[in-house]
């Protein structure tokens, strides 16, 4: 399945991939209040950000549940470190990706859970905190949501956190059990 995975995460276009154990992955409900400091006006405006995706001691239970992962990665050029623009559009290269990993693991591997960067933004205007999530299965729950770092993370399985100067990396988890 790890092999599955990792082809078709290529072939969306990630750069860097590699296995992990979720018993290897360590939770911090510290790590909270970044998304608390609201630094990027996501925090309590959709389901796929905190609150509305739930706890840490929640999402790492959900977590848990797939002994599995690969780890992914795309990394965006950028013209200076303060090229908004060049970040912008490596985000949505990396959001297409996630979304194209989600869709293949939702037809070919039963029991998964994708992880992304960055807040949800499937719909124009989200439904929270008034009605229920309009796609539960398709909405985007960060790694740091989870309490995952994703420094601890990469260094844990192998791949780079910073990938060089006017670089930016965005990362992902597909989590599954095998069939």
């Amino acid at each position: 399945m790890e092999q599955k995975i990792t082809r078709e995460l290529k072939r969306l276009g990630a750069l860097y991939t590699a296995p992990v154990k979720v018993a290897d992955i360590s939770f911090s409900p510290d790590l909270r209040t970044l998304c608390e400091m609201n630094s990027c006006g996501a925090f309590g405006t959709n389901w796929g950000c905190p609150p509305g995706c739930g706890t840490v001691d929640e999402l790492s239970c959900k977590v848990r549940e797939y002994p599995s992962g690969v780890v992914y990665q795309y990394v965006g050029a950028l013209e200076d470190s303060f090229d908004y623009e060049g970040m912008m559009e490596a985000g949505r290269v990396f959001g297409g990706i996630t979304d194209g990993i989600r869709s293949f693991v939702q037809a070919n591997v039963p029991a998964s859970f994708v992880l992304g960067a960055g807040g949800c933004t499937l719909c124009g205007t989200c439904t929270y905190p008034d009605a229920p999530c309009r796609f539960p299965e398709r909405k985007n729950i960060s790694v740091e949501a989870c309490g995952i770092n994703v420094s601890v993370l990469c260094a844990k399985c192998g791949l780079g956190y910073i990938h060089g100067p006017n670089t930016v990396t965005n990362t992902g988890v597909v989590l599954f059990r095998q069939a």
